[in-house]
Parts: C-alpha cells; sequence; structure tokens
C-alpha cells in the first residue's frame, strides 16, 4: 500500500489548555490551518467546569481581572464570535476569627481596617507610599522580596501574616519569594499595562481605587473555553486528543515540525503551550544559559475545597470573595453561586476555598484547610452536604525574585511560546491572555500574520 503524504499545517498549537485555545482561535481568524495537539482527553486545561453531585465546580476558583480594557476584552473584541457573559466581582474581603470586612485598597480605608491595630496601620501606610513612590524612583528597591521590603518596618506578626497570605494568592509563593513590584502590580497600584504611568497618576489611586474591572464567568469558567472553541473558524482546526508531542523537528534552527507518541506533523510554524521547564526535554537545540533560565522556573501547587452547602448563609451572602490569614491554614474564597445560581442546586449554595500546598500530604493539607474554614466561619460546619476536592497547578510558573520568564518569541525560528510561564502580567486567564497578545504582535513583527 501507498504511503500517504503526510499533511503540512500552517500552525501546530502544542497543549489544549486556555492559552493553547486562544492563540488557536486567533490563528484560526486570521485564516491559518491549525492542528492542535493536547495530550489529555479534554480541551481547556484549568479552564473547566464540570458536574460533581448536582453542583458544577470549576477548576480551582477563578476571579476574571482587567476585563474593561485588558488582554482578554482585547482578544474577545477581535476574534469571539460567541460572547462569554460576566458577572461583576467589585470587592474583596478579608476575614480574620473575630471580623470581616473589605480589603483596603486607600490609605482611606486601610485607616478603618481595624483588623490590624493602629500602629500596624500605619506602618502599612508609610510602606504602601514609600514603594510607590520606588516604583518610579528607585525600582531595584522593588526587586527585593516583599518580606526583606517590609522589615525595615517592623511590622507585627498579625501583619506579617497578611502579607504572606496576600504574597502566596498574588505570586504563588511567600513574602519571602515574591518580588515587591509583583505586590505593586498585583494589588492595582501599578499600571501593568502601562509602565511610563506618571507618579501623580499612581498617588492618586491611594485616594480613590477599586476593582470595577473583574468579573466571573457565568456558567462556569468553563463558558470561556466554550466560547472560544465555538469561536474558532470551521474547518480551520483539526484537535488531535490524547496525543503527547515527546520531540520537536530542527533543521538549522529552524522548526519543520513535530513528533508525537503516535505520529509526525510538519509545519515551519509551531506554538508551545506546555511548561516552559520541560521545554529543554523536547529539544538539544537550545543554549545552555536559556535552558538553564527555564529550568530555574518555579511551580506551586494549590489545594481547593469545595463545599456544597444545603441552604445559604448570611455569612457568605456577599458579591465578592474573601481572604483568610489570621490562624490556621490561609486561603482565598469564592462563592461562585452568588454570582450564577445555577451553579448549585435551588436554594442551595457553593463556595471554593484554595490555599498553597508546599511539601505537605494532600490529606493533611485537607484537613488542615477543612478546619481553616470552620474556624473562620463556624456555622458553614453544619450546613456541608457536599465535598469536593482538587490539586492543580494554577500557573505555570510563580512570579519569584530572580526569576525570568521566557519570551514568547524562542530562540527557534518559527517556535513561539505561550503561557502563564512567559508573562508576568496579572494572574491566572489574564496572564495567560497577555501571552497571546504579545505572541501575536512577534508573529506580525515576524512576518507570519498577514501573509
Amino acid at each position: 500500500m501507498k504511503r500517504q503524504k503526510k499533511i503540512e499545517y500552517d500552525a501546530i498549537v502544542i497543549g489544549g489548555g486556555i492559552s493553547g485555545i486562544l492563540i488557536s482561535l486567533a490563528l484560526s481568524k486570521e485564516g491559518k490551518n491549525v492542528l492542535v495537539i493536547e495530550k489529555d482527553n479534554i480541551m481547556g486545561g484549568n479552564c473547566r467546569t464540570y458536574e460533581v453531585d448536582g453542583y458544577h465546580v470549576d477548576t480551582g476558583p477563578h476571579a476574571i481581572t482587567n476585563l474593561l480594557n485588558g488582554p482578554l476584552r482585547e482578544l474577545i473584541k477581535k476574534y469571539f464570535t460567541v460572547i462569554p457573559r460576566f458577572f461583576p466581582i467589585n470587592t474583596y474581603y478579608v476575614r480574620d476569627q473575630k471580623k470581616f470586612q473589605e480589603f483596603p485598597l486607600t490609605l482611606r480605608q486601610l485607616a478603618y481596617f481595624d483588623i490590624l491595630p493602629k500602629r500596624e496601620r500605619l506602618i502599612m501606610s508609610g510602606a504602601m507610599i514609600d514603594a510607590v513612590a520606588n516604583s518610579s524612583l528607585n525600582k531595584n528597591v522593588l526587586k527585593k522580596s516583599v518580606y526583606d521590603y517590609m522589615k525595615k518596618y517592623n511590622p507585627s506578626e498579625k501583619t506579617l501574616k497578611l502579607i504572606d497570605a496576600v504574597s502566596y494568592f498574588l505570586s504563588g509563593k511567600s513574602m519571602k519569594e515574591t518580588p515587591t513590584w509583583r505586590m505593586l502590580g498585583g494589588s492595582g497600584y501599578v499600571d501593568e499595562n502601562n509602565r511610563k504611568e506618571g507618579h501623580l497618576k499612581k498617588f492618586i489611586k491611594f485616594a480613590k481605587h477599586n476593582y470595577s474591572s473583574q468579573g466571573y464567568p457565568l456558567g462556569g469558567i468553563q463558558s470561556i473555553t466554550d466560547c472560544a472553541l465555538n469561536s474558532m473558524q470551521k474547518k480551520k482546526v483539526v484537535f488531535k486528543l490524547n496525543e503527547k508531542v515527546i520531540e520537536f523537528i530542527i533543521e538549522n534552527n529552524t522548526i519543520k515540525g513535530v513528533k508525537t507518541n503516535k505520529d509526525i506533523y510538519f509545519s515551519s510554524f509551531v506554538v508551545y503551550s506546555g511548561f516552559m521547564k520541560d521545554l529543554p526535554s523536547l529539544t538539544d537545540n537550545l543554549d545552555k544559559k536559556y535552558r538553564i533560565e527555564l529550568l530555574k522556573l518555579k511551580q506551586t501547587k494549590s489545594l481547593t475545597l469545595w463545599l456544597g452547602l444545603k441552604k445559604k448563609l448570611p455569612e457568605i451572602s456577599y458579591i465578592g470573595s474573601e481572604m483568610y490569614f489570621d490562624t490556621g491554614t490561609p486561603y482565598w474564597a469564592v462563592p461562585v453561586s452568588n454570582f450564577d445560581p445555577y451553579l448549585a442546586p435551588k436554594n442551595k449554595q457553593l463556595i471554593g476555598s484554595t490555599t498553597v500546598i508546599e511539601n505537605e500530604n494532600f490529606a493533611k493539607k485537607a484537613n488542615k484547610l477543612r478546619n481553616s474554614i470552620f474556624k473562620a466561619i463556624p456555622n458553614i460546619k453544619d450546613c456541608v452536604e457536599f465535598e469536593h476536592t482538587q490539586i492543580t497547578i494554577p500557573e505555570k510558573a510563580a512570579v519569584t525574585v530572580g526569576i525570568k520568564f521566557p519570551s514568547p518569541r524562542s530562540p527557534i525560528k518559527g517556535l513561539y511560546l505561550v503561557g502563564t510561564d512567559t508573562d508576568m502580567r496579572s494572574m491566572g486567564i489574564t496572564r495567560a491572555s497577555y501571552s497571546v497578545v504579545e505572541a501575536l504582535k512577534f508573529m506580525e513583527e515576524d512576518g507570519f500574520l498577514g501573509k
């Protein structure tokens, strides 16, 4: 039998998580024939929602940032024909064992944030003002860890616990590894999209600052995946599931295709959206320095505990999300059924709480997290009728001191990189979207788009 000639694609995308889906959508709308190769049997990665016992849980809790003018909105406007809908998440809260208050985003809010003693609020105010000043005057100072930056102010143990919890949820690592600039950007005091933002404009945020551009996707996080998949140019995208790329085909430092555990596919244009730390295992065509930088990338595992409640509790009736930090295991929680009641059975409630796992036994950590939730919200214990746990890697690389993320343009001609380990701005889907927007710019500069 005569062997069938191998098909050559305009582009091959490796990985079917949200970064791979978004870049595949964009390329299909730009007229390219795209092959998507995904090692699992389903698309979406961490951007999925699935049903368990009548409750619909996301793969980890989500809040989509920078929705008004951010990178996801840019991609939606340009490439989506099926548009996801978002419910506004305007408020972040902080809970300790005694109080529940809005997270202090302005100096005025901080002055009334009596979860911390007055002395600690003054310390935090001074540190915030100094940090924003240094963002324009002495940027090297902001490369220090948050802990190294804060220790000169001699904060109390409780203040350090709060700072540490915020660091974990903004970068995936503790305050001893999180750079100070990440705390400023993640908290919204510095515009990560405008590095030339004026000094005065930064300080104005201390008087008026909010998160009005954040939202939760109706229908769960899966709705973003579904809208992107349904917006793809028909007959332009082919999916290969349950197939793993094991090697790049490279000639003269130029990509020619990929080899999987099942077949070989050819293209002079490949987009890799897997873990960047795994990139050296796919090719020997990377110089030593580049390899070392990739292998330095750090990851964080998160544990999410979903609780279904047989009735709605007034303690978690708010619209927003909360952080608990005081005693036990700190966590970030999102009562998703407050935004979309269809995620829980009628008159019931669903809340997801997530924390970081660091060299800990999964079952023991889950028990610690559960105990923290019951300590923070005592009435929740007797209302729990459903429990579901997940372990995920929420970001493909954590933003840490001294770590560099690779550019979307790789050293190999025709090989581009996307994902939450190629762009340090924001978190989650927003960070993935930033990486896709930047990659598309490089592709246009290199002449691949527009041909």
